[in-house]
Order: C-alpha cells, then sequence, then structure tokens
C-alpha cells in the first residue's frame, strides 16, 4: 500500500488541465506580485498605492480581489491554505508573472519571536499535501535567495527589525500538537503557517522566484495559546509592512540583488 502513501503522489507526467486555460483573455501580467490572506493587509496596500491600472473583485482563479499598479505591481487577495494559494499562483505564473511575494501572518512556536515580529523565512517544513505534487518528497522547500535579499534589503532600509528562521506549514491547523512546538522549534523553525511550503515549491517547479514576510499574530510555544489579531502593536506593525511593500516593492523588485 506504500505506492498510495505521500511518496507515491510526485510524478514527472504532463499534466491534464493547463493552468493556461485559467488566465483570462485581456490579462497584461504585472512584473512582481504579492499574494496576500487577510482583507485588511490588502486594503491597506490598495489605499497605499493610490490610483490603479487594474482592479477587480473575483476573475480570476482563486482570488477573492486583485489589483495593479502602473509601476509593475500585482497585489492577490487569495483563500487561505495551501491548494487554494498555489491555484491562484498557478495562473499567475501561466500569465508569465516572474516573482512573487507572500505577505502572510503566523503563529510563534518559539520565544525567540514575539508578537509582532516580523520573519522572513529560510525554510519551510512540509506539512502540507500540495508541494508534495511539485517536488520529490524529500527535496526541501525553500524561497529563491533573489528575492528573500530584496525582502531583507527593504526592511532594513526602513528600519525595520525582523527575524530570519524556519516556518511550519501545515493543513490542520486543529492539529498544531505540544510536541511538534517542541520539536519543529528545537530545529530551528520559528513559526506554524498554511502556504509558505507548497507556494515555494510551486515556484520552484515553475521556475520562478518567490519569497516570504510574515506577521506574527499569535503564540503557540506557551501554556495556552494566545492570540492577538487585533492587538494595537500587531496591527500597526502589519499595517506598517503591508503599506511598506505595496509603496517599495516596485523599486526593490527592479534592483538587483548585490551579492557582496
Amino acid at each position: 500500500m506504500e505506492r498510495w502513501g505521500m511518496r507515491g503522489w510526485y510524478s514527472r507526467g504532463t499534466a491534464i488541465i493547463d493552468p493556461g486555460l485559467f488566465v483570462p483573455e485581456d490579462w497584461e501580467s504585472p512584473k512582481s506580485g504579492v499574494v496576500v490572506f487577510v482583507k485588511r493587509v490588502y486594503d491597506w496596500m490598495r489605499a497605499a498605492v493610490g490610483e490603479v491600472e487594474l482592479e477587480r473583485r473575483g476573475g480570476l482563479l482563486g482570488a477573492r480581489s486583485f489589483f495593479a499598479t502602473e509601476d509593475g505591481l500585482g497585489v492577490f487577495h487569495s483563500y487561505f491554505g495551501s491548494p487554494a494559494a498555489v491555484a491562484l499562483v498557478e495562473v499567475l505564473i501561466a500569465g508569465r508573472i516572474r516573482e512573487l511575494v507572500i505577505l502572510g501572518e503566523a503563529g510563534a512556536i518559539s520565544p525567540d519571536i514575539r508578537l509582532g515580529g516580523v520573519l522572513v523565512p529560510t525554510f519551510a517544513v512540509r506539512e502540507e499535501g500540495t508541494s508534495y505534487h511539485y517536488l520529490p518528497p524529500d527535496a526541501p522547500a525553500k524561497p529563491s535567495e533573489e528575492v528573500k535579499g530584496k525582502i531583507k534589503g527593504l526592511l532594513e532600509e526602513e528600519g525595520i527589525p525582523y527575524k530570519e528562521g524556519g516556518v511550519w506549514t501545515t493543513d490542520a491547523v486543529f492539529r498544531e500538537t505540544r510536541d511538534k512546538v517542541v520539536r519543529y522549534s528545537s530545529q530551528g523553525v520559528l513559526a506554524v503557517e498554511m502556504e509558505c511550503s507548497a507556494l515555494f515549491s510551486v515556484a520552484e517547479y515553475r521556475g520562478v522566484e518567490a519569497g516570504a514576510l510574515l506577521i506574527i499574530t499569535d503564540e503557540l510555544h506557551g501554556r495556552r495559546w494566545r492570540e492577538a489579531f487585533n492587538d494595537p502593536e500587531v496591527v500597526e506593525k502589519e499595517r506598517r509592512v503591508s503599506e511598506l511593500l505595496a509603496k517599495n516593492w516596485p523599486r526593490w523588485s527592479d534592483t538587483p540583488l548585490r551579492h557582496d
């Protein structure tokens, strides 16, 4: 029965359904895309850019709404979870987008990062199902060095402190267990979320650049779960980072990363 398990999911075969079929006929791809999952983040980014070249509600597989600016930035409000986010990103890649930033929320599993902290992931533990259709089971899920470096440069330019480390990507919010928190945090994993490993994997498979930027909105490493989604300091940090990315990412996207 092993062939029916996870190790049998990866295939080099040709897909039957082409994501290009879902690209709108009038689509003109932005140079760079930001995928978000929280409405207030989308709204902050939309307000920060002012005039836009294109704005729609729906009309793109996996997107609740999206807008594109004249300087080549597209912001896409995705549904939560790896399958929905990957469906959206597959269509964006088929539409010729070549760089993606994931702007999301995460729960701290280590005291090394605090509520309202900013995390730039360096790797992702693959505890979701979608990535196994894009990369072999033993392959690592990592962001591109190019996009990760640009995200760090943008944060440093604005004086925003951040942490680097791993994330644990899960499909099962209600099965984030104490033993896993202890085990993963001892291996350099700082937070848990629901999309990064899958999106890093599809980006690698399709040959595009992708990185992530996460805001810590809850904690799982204490005696009890501590949520702070609407804590004023957390909200303010999330707003600041959202507006920063909306206003400045096109410039950073166009700047080659220096490898000193």
